[in-house]
């Protein structure tokens, strides 16, 4: 047996979403102190929005449709879980016509804020620009609304996947 075989492939996924999850905590502890605020939110951002055109690719790989409001919600949902674990727990309904609520109960990002002694508000930007990225990665025609964070002190995050706005 391969001494990698050796971890079950159940905690393999736990122990690199974990990590995955705090990245935005570690560079920041090692860039931050380094860079101005502005330049480093935009290159904190830039770095999540290509971690959120991934949702996109699991999303296709796996099939999952993407036609309207829910299924995006869902798809967005459930390629959030393979990135970032068991942890992120969510539930998705229906709010009004084509328009779909996201409601995320547990983040995995704010989690190892909090475990790390950090301000969950330090893994805002890269969440924004995660979902920011990976809702019209999975559909160009629908975007999101943010109604409440659990990293800025709400209970949970309540995201309206609807129609984007055509311009």
């Amino acid at each position: 047996m391969d001494t990698f075989e050796r971890i079950p492939v159940d905690v393999r996924w736990k122990l690199a979403a974990r990590e995955v999850s705090t990245l935005p905590l570690a560079y920041r502890r090692a860039i931050r102190d380094g860079a101005d605020d502005q330049l480093y939110n935009e290159v904190e951002r830039a770095v999540w929005r290509e971690q959120g055109r991934e949702a996109g690719v699991i999303a296709r790989a796996f099939g999952m449709p993407l036609g309207n409001a829910r299924e995006v919600a869902e798809a967005f949902a459930a390629a959030t879980g393979v990135l970032f674990g068991p942890e992120y727990r969510y539930e998705v309904k229906e709010s009004a016509p084509d328009e779909a609520l996201l409601t995320v109960r547990k983040c995995a990002m704010v989690a190892r804020a909090k475990e790390q002694g950090e301000n969950p508000l330090a893994v805002c930007n890269a969440c924004h620009g995660y979902t920011g990225a990976a809702i019209p990665g999975l559909n160009p025609d629908y975007a999101l609304k943010y109604l409440s964070a659990i990293c800025a002190g709400d209970d949970v995050c309540s995201i309206v996947v609807r129609p984007a706005q055509k311009k």
